[in-house]
């Protein structure tokens, strides 16, 4: 029973466009004037409702009425075979059956929505058509006009409820696009409580990077303060003469080398591994070796093997005391006050870009919600518009 298929005819057939004038709403009225609409949509569900409660009481009547001629029909008194006679009162005995249950359906069937009533009586239908198909044919073979008058009461009836559902197709319409509405101006009651929320954000995260961009204003005053005094200055003055020193230092190191026979020494010493593994440390890195041990073992190998010098031991002397000037000097420096406000400026400036991003992220989502309120306003006005609204102020 295809024709009982209610709810997809209503879906698919568009309303009719109305010429009734488009009352005028403030955006901010819309909720208030949906919950009015909704009201009177709902009085009107209420009466077809009724109505369609009236059509089915008088149908019941009538359909038991017809489930009762059948059940009186006397199948024994057909000159037919007795298998046929046995086929024909199962059929009957069936579909009464089947009939009876529909029936007990269709009365018990809640009523306070229309959308879901059609939904439900379009099941209750298509269920009986198909589990009553094949004994409504068995029954026929010997009851035929009373079989014939169930089904065309059928159809009539489902007539009068296809007429009515169309006729009153507005009525769902109207309460889904409600609906539709109202979730939408919930939507954007939230959007725009996460706008102001994201703009208190924003505000907050501007005050905290103008707080750190003055703390870092001054802790870099502070430093050039720092810069400017009377033992900073010293200090730079020390630090650049000791790496003068070093620089001499490092000369008369390699200079030491130069004059040391290092050859004279492996064919001295080639017998002895300890010995020999001191002239190949100094020999390939003099430099680290020296700095190592102060060059006390090279001095050592050297007088053992009768190859250290006046020369030798003069550049030593010199190197020794070039050390000692270095490290007297290390000694006049003063602690660097700038060392500890350093690290507390990049640190500042690292929480200035965490704090920027932040806002920039905040940025980006407040614009979003703006568009996405813009989007949904649009949509509500144009199903306002749906429902005989006009939406004058946004």
């Amino acid at each position: 029973m295809r024709l009982f298929d209610f709810l997809r005819k209503i879906i698919e057939k568009k309303s009719e466009t109305s010429d009734i004038e488009k009352e005028k709403i403030a955006f901010s009225e819309i909720g208030n004037w949906i919950g009015i609409k909704r009201k009177e949509i709902e009085i009107r569900e209420e009466k077809v409702l009724v109505l369609i409660q009236d059509r089915i009481n008088v149908f019941a009547n009538e359909f038991k009425e017809k489930i009762n001629l059948v059940k009186i029909v006397d199948v024994e008194s057909k000159k037919v075979e007795d298998k046929i006679k046995s086929i024909v009162e199962e059929g009957r005995r069936k579909y009464i059956e089947f009939a009876e249950g529909f029936m007990d359906n269709l009365e018990s069937l809640e009523k306070s929505r229309l959308e879901k009533f059609i939904e439900e009586t379009n099941k209750i239908f298509l269920d009986f058509n198909k589990s009553s198909h094949m004994s409504y044919e068995r029954a026929t073979i010997l009851i035929g006009k009373e079989m014939a008058d169930i089904k065309k009461s059928l159809k009539v009836f489902s007539g009068d409820l296809i007429k009515i559902f169309e006729e009153n197709k507005d009525i769902i319409d109207s309460l889904k696009k409600f609906s539709l509405i109202e979730l939408k101006l919930k939507q954007v009651e939230e959007i725009e409580k996460d706008f102001e929320g994201v703009g208190e954000t924003i505000i907050s995260l501007d005050g905290k990077i103008t707080e750190k961009e003055e703390e870092n204003k001054k802790i870099l005053e502070e430093i050039e303060k720092i810069k400017r005094s009377e033992d900073y200055i010293k200090n730079l003055e020390i630090q650049e003469k000791i790496k003068l020193f070093e620089e001499e230092l490092e000369k008369e190191v390699l200079s030491l080398r130069q004059i040391i026979d290092f050859k004279g020494l492996a064919n001295f010493f080639h017998i002895f591994e300890a010995e020999m593994s001191i002239v190949k440390v100094y020999r390939e890195d003099f430099q680290t070796g020296f700095r190592k041990d102060d060059g006390e073992s090279i001095v050592r190998l050297l007088d053992e093997s009768k190859l250290n010098n006046e020369t030798i031991s003069k550049k030593i002397k010199q190197i020794r005391d070039r050390k000692e000037e270095i490290t007297k000097e290390k000694q006049e420096i003063k602690k660097d006050e700038t060392e500890d406000l350093y690290p507390e400026a990049t640190k500042m400036i690292l929480d200035i870009g965490n704090l920027k991003n932040e806002k920039e992220r905040e940025e980006k989502r407040r614009g979003k919600l703006k568009v996405r309120k813009g989007e949904l306003v649009g949509e509500v006005g144009k199903e306002v518009g749906e429902v005989g609204g006009e939406v004058i102020d946004f």
